[in-house]
């Protein structure tokens, strides 16, 4: 068996034994929580077919002791009623009797408890008996020797089971342990002859108890009579079968006894089919108190397993009303552990174009992808598809509409997507998700998965309306030249998002791309930047900020002039990234820069005469033209190559909305006159300073 196949297992183990005390601890009663009566039934099915197919206790011989502990953790299962473990459950109500003498299941409990094994629980029971109260009494003292004859046989007993192992741990340890076969064979060997002549002596060895307690004698000697299970006397172990199948209520625990008592050794694969037989035989009259649904389901699955056939585990295991899909997808895990299983179980099935692991897997995917609990978890079995588990997954995460409903599932499904490499299902859940905060009025959750999605396009459709209510409020402000910030909450909701966009790429960048487009307009190169229109609201944000600054500045009497300067100073950098930078949309650079008159008519305008040549450029393209006045006051030092020319809107060459349009009030040739007037005279304040400046340094 492999580690993988061993982790595998071990990890489902810790899941569904949880539930286990439900069938191994009486105290708890009868279950009555169906769903955790399945999972135990599911938890020793696996144990069992871990026991066969993959457990090295099998493999190395010690498949008695096993099968032992597998009946002492799960009998209940074995139950009329399902789940409860009578046998564990009489004798933990022995233990409290106050009359355990007089009680007619006394005897019958502990020979059951001896012919499967449990002799710690055995021991204890005997230990119990009233004549170990009574020491004093010459009757008990006698009743005492032939119970202590008995109880020595069973402490001293020697088991075929290695110390520390889960069979042991499982079945206490009483007898004698040991792992070394010889050794085993030869302790063995002298017991039983131990045993034989105690069988034959019972008469004069019972004698004594016979006379104050019959029933403490008949129990003895059913004791007895069970360990004669592998005399050489062939009467001997023909009459230890006919008691053990008196006692067992089951073919089971007829086995259990049968193996530890006679096929200590016994290899599965080789004998159990035979044994099987035999056993079912001669126990079918005598059952009672048991599952005979379960029973008949066993009678069918221990030989499949023990001959280690894969296909007719599977079979039962698909058809058996005990076994869930969620079984059925993980038990390939245990078979594969089997050398030949793989060949069988990677036979593709017919019409499915898949082999059953993978078809039984995708069964119970789909059961799970109904439920907003579970369908993630589908997600990941469809991962151990290798044929369909891909085109499903990603099937699932297009159209599932769990992940819409809960964010932080969304996230789980994202990851889920880039884990397994499904790029085209991340995009398409994250456009879902934009779709559905649009759809809530969440812009900034819908710009957040769009940009998830790589979707330029889809946000600029979303920013569309803040954009044009930007260039509403814009045209409003058309002739009140006041230094004031405009008032949009939407743009503040933004921040946070705006924050974290995306590096553009700077102006050299683009006079680098414009080489290899081998364009010569500047625009090709501008319009393959991406989130242009986001790159825009965050330097209009910044320009909003700046100019609530200039305000308060303004507003306060008395304010050094320095900082109303370096208020003014923070201006230019949006400017420049709006206007220069080409960050504005053409319907919005003239209305801009009328916005923007009161900061270039200000004595603490902030702009290089670099960066008035380049206002004055973006005017002559928008218009088709410079008046005379700034060509005079440009003449010998005016050149088109200090500013690019900024990308128009296609169809547009003008910045002013036409009759009606824009639903305030409209831009005429006079405001272009005026954006042009207010350039020239800020030109003629940035040559003053920039020549004073000059002056200051030389």
């Amino acid at each position: 068996m492999s580690f993988r196949h061993r982790l595998t297992l071990l990890v489902l183990l810790h899941l569904i034994l949880l539930q286990l005390p439900i069938c191994s601890d009486p105290s708890l009663g009868p279950p009555t929580d169906a769903a955790a009566l399945h999972l135990a039934y599911e938890a020793g099915l696996w144990q069992l077919l871990d026991l066969f197919l993959l457990s090295e206790d099998t493999q190395e011989g010690f498949f008695a002791e096993a099968f032992a502990a597998w009946l002492a953790e799960h009998g209940g299962l074995l139950s009329s009623t399902p789940g409860y473990n009578t046998l564990a459950a009489d004798a933990r109500r022995l233990t409290v009797s106050p009359r355990i003498e007089i009680d007619p299941t006394y005897w019958p409990i502990v020979q059951r408890l001896v012919l499967v094994g449990q002799l710690e629980t055995a021991a204890e029971l005997l230990m119990l008996h009233p004549a170990y109260r009574e020491l004093q009494n010459p009757g008990m003292a006698t009743q005492v020797e032939s119970i202590e004859v008995v109880y020595q046989l069973l402490r001293v007993v020697p088991r075929f089971s290695r110390a520390g192992s889960s069979s042991s741990g499982r079945l206490g340890s009483m007898g004698t342990l040991t792992d070394d076969l010889v050794q085993f064979g030869r302790e063995r060997a002298e017991w039983r002859k131990r045993v034989d002549e105690l069988w034959a002596g019972r008469e004069r060895l019972l004698a004594g108890i016979k006379k104050h307690d019959s029933a403490a004698a008949q129990g003895l000697a059913g004791i007895l009579c069970l360990l004669c299970a592998g005399s050489d006397n062939a009467a001997n172990a023909k009459k230890s079968f006919e008691y053990s199948s008196n006692i067992a209520t089951n073919w089971v625990e007829l086995l259990t006894g049968v193996l530890l008592w006679k096929y200590t050794t016994l290899q599965p694969q080789i004998h159990l089919r035979q044994l099987l037989a035999t056993i079912q035989a001669g126990q079918k009259a005598h059952e009672r108190d048991s599952d005979g649904a379960f029973l008949d389901f066993l009678h069918e699955l221990l030989p499949a397993s023990a001959d280690q056939e894969v296909q007719s585990v599977v079979s039962l295991c698909t058809n058996s009303p005990y076994c869930s899909l969620q079984f059925v997808a993980h038990i390939f895990d245990v078979l594969r552990g089997h050398p030949a299983a793989e060949r069988i179980i990677s036979r593709p099935r017919p019409h499915y174009g898949v082999d059953q692991a993978e078809l039984y897997t995708l069964n119970y995917a789909e059961t799970l992808l109904g439920h907003a609990d579970t369908w993630l978890m589908a997600s990941e079995y469809l991962a151990w598809c290798p044929v369909n588990g891909a085109a499903v997954m990603e099937a699932v995460i297009d159209q599932s509409p769990f992940p819409v409903q809960d964010e932080r599932m969304a996230l789980k499904a994202l990851a889920l997507a880039q884990r397994h490499g499904l790029t085209a299902a991340a995009a398409g859940l994250c456009r879902r998700l934009g779709r559905a905060a649009a759809q809530d009025g969440r812009l900034g959750a819908a710009l957040q998965w769009t940009m998830r999605a790589h979707d330029p396009a889809v946000c600029a459709e979303l920013v569309a309306p803040l954009l044009a209510q930007v260039q509403q409020l814009l045209l409003e402000q058309v002739g009140n030249y006041q230094v004031a910030p405009l008032a949009i909450p939407e743009l503040q909701d933004l921040q946070p998002l705006l924050a974290h966009l995306p590096q553009q790429h700077s102006l050299n960048d683009l006079a680098g791309l414009q080489h290899q487009l081998g364009n010569s307009s500047p625009s090709a190169a501008l319009q393959t930047r991406s989130y242009q229109e986001l790159h825009f609201l965050r330097a209009f944000a910044r320009l909003q900020a700046a100019l609530a600054d200039v305000q308060r500045h303004q507003q306060q009497p008395g304010e050094q002039q320095q900082l109303l300067a370096a208020a003014y100073a923070a201006v230019r950098e949006p400017v420049v990234q709006l206007l220069l930078e080409g960050l504005a949309p053409a319907p919005l650079q003239l209305p801009l820069l009328l916005y923007l008159v009161p900061v270039l008519d200000s004595v603490h305008m902030p702009f290089s005469r670099a960066d008035v040549h380049g206002l004055l450029q973006l005017v002559s393209n928008a218009a088709g033209g410079l008046p005379a006045a700034a060509a005079a006051i440009l003449a010998g030092e005016y050149s088109p190559g200090l500013g690019p020319s900024w990308p128009l809107v296609a169809g547009q060459h003008t910045a002013t909305a036409g009759p009606g349009e824009g639903g305030g009030k409209q831009l005429h040739p006079r405001h272009v006159n005026d954006v042009r007037m207010a350039l020239c005279r800020c030109l003629v304040k940035a040559h003053v300073a920039e020549t004073g400046q000059q002056v200051r340094v030389n």
